[in-house]
This record gives C-alpha cells, structure tokens and sequence, in this order.
C-alpha cells in the first residue's frame, strides 16, 4: 500500500528531488559498468545529437504551451472567487433567509471545487447551478433590491463564461502519445548519455547530474499538465483569504497539509477523504486550530463521538463553519 501510495504520488510529479536522485544514481552507475564498452563513439554522439535536439524542441514547446494554459486557468480561477465574493457582499441587501440560504450555498460551492482536482472542475457544476437558481429565484422588493438583483445576475452569468473558460482550458491536457513520446526520447537519450562517459568517473558523475536534470525538468512538465505549479500562491493562498473575508474557516484537504503543498495557519477546517478519488461523499470534516497544534505539538485523532450533520436537517445547505466531524448526508461516523 506504501509503495501504491509513492508511485502514484512520483507519478503526479510529487517527489521531484527523489525522482532526480534516483534517475542521476541509475545513470552514473550503468555509465561505470558500461565502461569502454561501447560502439563507434561517433555514431554515439550523432544519435545522442538528434536525439538532444529533438527533446528539447518538444519540452521546451509543451512547457510554454501547458504554462500558458496554466496562467488562463488561475487567471479565470480568480475572477471566478471574485463574483463569488462580491455576490456574497452584494446578499446583503436582502432578507436574512435569502441572505442566510445563499451565502451557505457559496460556501458549499467552494468546498465542493477544493474536493475535486482543478482539472476536473466540472465536478463543482452541480453546487454552481443550485448556487444561480437561489440567485435568480430572488425576489426584490424595493428599489435597491431591483439594482443589487440585476448586479447579481450579470455575476451569474460571467460565471457562467468563466466556468466555461476553465472547464475547456482543463481539458487541454497532455494527450497519452504525447507523453509516450517525450518519454520514448527520454530514456533514448538517458541511455546514450550514459554510454558515452567511456566508464570514467568524471564522466559517470556529469551523465548522472544530466539525467537528474532532464528528469526535474520532466517532472516540472506533470506538475504544469496537473495544474499545480504554485498553487500554493495562486490557489490556496488565495482562497484561504477568501474564506476568512466571507467570515468562514478556510477549507484544506489534509493531503494536501501533509505533502507540503500548503502549510495553513489559524483555525481552519480539515478534510479527510477515506475513499478514493472521485469518491466525496464520506468526506470528514474537521475544525482544527494548526497555530495552537504547532506549539503543543501533533494533534490527536479526531474523535469519533459527538459528530453532528454538516447540513441542516431536510436541506442541502452548508451552515457555515463547523467545530465537529460529520458525514455529508447528515449520518454520523463518516469521514471527509
């Protein structure tokens, strides 16, 4: 289960320096075994030539494409919190119920994004439309209400374009034959790079930091395609404030606590995922206060006892933040 965990984790560009080491390790090591034994070092250094040119021509043109890909989705990622917050400000001109039902139904949205990975942001659609049709369904009453309504359905409909955007540009992800093919020139070139040192242990030491680079630079290309190259600063950052703004606790997958993706501070909620991804709906959430945790130390199991429903009874609806553990569908004992 442990080793699973590590290749899928290496897999998803995690673990850059060990991917590195390991990758410079193998390559120095077949350099020295190799030794003189060798064809015509021409030949070698012709293949190893081609095979240069042609990697770095296709990596240097799929990181500009998946950067510029990457730079739209934050850029629409943000306008999209924008609405949100200003639909949230924009609430509360009207009534408390109407004001209460909708502000829980922007949190709810944003929760429901952070479950689910930023390329499928399709997931969130569902919360999203029971979002517009509380918004459209408002009925003002005075004149202010009648401005504040017609503000809040142009919001609604950016969004929408917004959505749309990002729902494209997530689906514009390397495709399997592009990713074979880099691949298929990597361990070409890996190979010839290990066989032309001629078994010197200079040579076995610069062939090694070669591969380490080329596999770093790999890794960065996964983390680009997965849209999470600094993410801490464009997307976690940024909706930790947006939480605290709306007057809710910020919102965090413990995975992503744990592999150092982001590091939170304050009183947050916590959110354990027992099953699988896509699998949401045993979600556990948590309050957790990781300021006070970091003096006193790792902070203990949540306990199972004394859960209560992160929803009102016979409502789909968030109640803002939560200080215990809650099943989503009201059932206690469950897990985020």
């Amino acid at each position: 289960m442990r080793a699973r965990a590590v290749l899928a984790s290496a897999s998803r560009g995690e673990r850059v320096v060990g991917l590195a080491v390991v990758s410079g390790v193998v390559v120095g090591l077949a350099s020295l075994l190799v030794g003189p034994k060798r064809g015509d070092v021409r030949v070698d250094v012709a293949l190893a030539s081609m095979a240069a040119f042609l990697f770095g021509v296709l990596l240097a043109f799929t990181i500009v494409r998946t950067r510029e890909r990457l730079a739209l989705v934050h850029d629409l990622v943000a306008k999209g919190n924008a609405s949100l917050f200003s639909i949230h400000q924009l609430i509360a001109v009207f009534g408390e119920s109407d004001r209460t039902r909708v502000r829980a139904l922007i949190d709810r949205h944003l929760t429901d994004q952070i479950d689910y990975r930023l390329v499928d942001y399709h997931a969130a659609s569902p919360s999203y439309l029971q979002l517009l049709e509380a918004v459209y369904a408002l009925e003002p009453a005075t004149r202010q209400e009648e401005v504040v309504y017609k503000e809040l359905v142009q919001l609604g409909v950016d969004m929408g374009e917004f959505r749309a955007l990002i729902e494209a540009a997530t689906g514009q992800a390397m495709s399997p034959i592009e990713w074979f093919g880099l691949l298929l020139l990597l361990l070409l070139l890996l190979g010839l790079i290990a066989v032309l040192p001629g078994g010197t242990p200079l040579g076995a030491l610069v062939a090694g930091v070669l591969a380490g680079t080329l596999v770093t630079l790999m890794t960065l290309l996964r983390r680009l395609d997965l849209l999470r190259w600094h993410e801490r600063v464009t997307i976690w950052e940024p909706t930790t404030r947006l939480f605290r703004h709306m007057g809710h606790d910020p919102y965090v997958p413990r995975e992503v606590i744990d592999s150092g993706r982001y590091h939170p501070k304050g009183r947050i909620r916590v959110v354990d995922y027992p099953d699988p991804y896509p699998i949401r709906t045993t979600k556990i959430i948590s309050v957790e206060d990781l300021d006070d945790q970091s003096r006193r130390g790792p902070a203990p199991a949540p306990s199972t006892a004394n859960r209560a429903p992160l929803r009102a009874p016979g409502s789909g609806l968030w109640m803002g933040p939560v200080s215990t553990n809650s099943r989503l569908d009201g059932s206690p004992g469950s897990e985020v």
